[in-house]
């Protein structure tokens, strides 16, 4: 077989691969809240946020990065540090 058929085939094979993706997680006094999570699940782990701008609460866990979390319809939909740019492709905190 010759190298080019070979990387073709290796090419293929991968392009069928499934993309795995983990859900974020916050850590609060040991309990743990991950992305699909209730409110009320994280209010229980992590108490009242340190800032709220509206489906963004923002978490200032000690010794670590600020964290933004946002809320959808009740639930935990993203888990992000304070810097990094939601799925939308906005900033954190520029929601309404």
């Amino acid at each position: 077989m010759n190298l080019r058929y070979g990387l073709f085939l290796v090419g293929i094979t991968l392009s069928g691969a499934p993309m795995v993706t983990h859900a974020r997680t916050l850590e609060c006094q040991g309990t743990i809240v991950s992305e699909g999570d209730t409110e009320q699940q994280l209010l229980d782990a992590c108490g009242e946020p340190t800032s709220r701008q509206g489906a963004n609460w923002q978490y200032d866990i000690p010794g670590s990065l600020p964290v933004v979390v946002t809320l959808g319809e009740g639930l935990i939909m993203f888990i992000r540090d304070a810097g990094e740019v939601d799925p939308s492709g906005s900033p954190l905190g520029d929601h309404p």
